[in-house]
């Protein structure tokens, strides 16, 4: 259906069906599934156009999986739409896209597993930090959270400094964050450290490294890291090269994550040490 606009009739259901995959169409209407999917249960938008829509509104009882993806060069189409999702029922959300002009989340009372990753330029940071914000704000109850790197510089855009990070993950287990090894993004871990008391697996993906300013530490000591102390349990480090701040990161967990059973390093295969 490549460049096909999508048309849903309104004159009658799909009763029936549970599996909804578009792929390249331009979408025309606003209620995606309220109405017209009474049973639906997994919805994919895969590099879908919103044309002139204003609200993607995808409210639904019984869908349990929604993914947006995007990669395609159209963030017109998503600057100018607004993104509601209102999912009781729904346990796996993946949005991997521009930043819409706003994502709205509500009722994901049985949401277990978010993904977050943004395609859009630097100039867009902060941006993308409020809203990631205001996104897990909503979603407190999962227990699997992935953020972008576009995420975590955003999130440390809006909170740099800030030692009480706004929300805690209580069942949190997993958590993966693509990072760059610098104060930036180690601010921003260390902040979900803190706020996740119950994790058990964390996953870092290493990007470029910039470095931090030196008196920049991972860690007080003075201060409790519940997670640490009683629960993490498994460390991956992926694009590890070999790099000065990789080094003090790992010896920081061998120090302070005192029930840790597991550290892999995956070697970066373009690192030519």
């Amino acid at each position: 259906m490549d460049g096909s606009v999508l048309k849903l009739p309104n004159h009658f259901r799909f009763h029936q069906l549970k599996f909804l995959h578009l792929e390249e169409v331009e979408l025309s209407n606003e209620h995606l599934t309220s109405c017209l999917f009474s049973r639906l249960e997994k919805l994919k938008l895969d590099s879908c156009n919103f044309g002139s829509m204003t609200m993607v509104d995808i409210a639904s009882t019984s869908l349990v999986y929604v993914s947006i993806k995007n990669f395609v060069d159209n963030r017109v189409s998503f600057v100018n739409c607004n993104i509601k999702i209102s999912c009781p029922n729904l346990k796996v959300l993946k949005y991997g896209a521009p930043l819409a002009k706003d994502i709205i989340l509500e009722n994901l009372f049985s949401i277990e597993v978010v993904h977050l990753f943004f395609f859009d330029s630097d100039d867009v940071t902060e941006e993308i930090g409020m809203c990631v914000h205001k996104m897990i704000k909503n979603v407190v109850s999962t227990s699997t959270l992935k953020l972008c790197q576009s995420s975590i510089q955003g999130l440390y855009a809006v909170f740099h400094g800030v030692r009480n990070f706004p929300v805690t993950f209580y069942k949190l287990k997993f958590l993966q964050l693509a990072v760059a090894i610098d104060k930036s993004c180690m601010e921003v871990m260390m902040l979900f450290l803190k706020h996740s008391p119950n994790l058990e697996v964390l996953n870092l993906f290493s990007d470029e490294n910039y470095g931090w300013d030196e008196n920049w530490k991972f860690h007080d000591p003075s201060e409790s890291v519940v997670c640490l102390e009683s629960h993490l349990k498994s460390i991956q480090l992926i694009g590890f090269k070999d790099e000065d701040k990789e080094i003090e990161l790992l010896r920081f967990f061998l120090k302070y994550a005192l029930v840790l059973e597991k550290l892999i390093i995956v070697w970066d295969r373009s690192n030519d040490t």
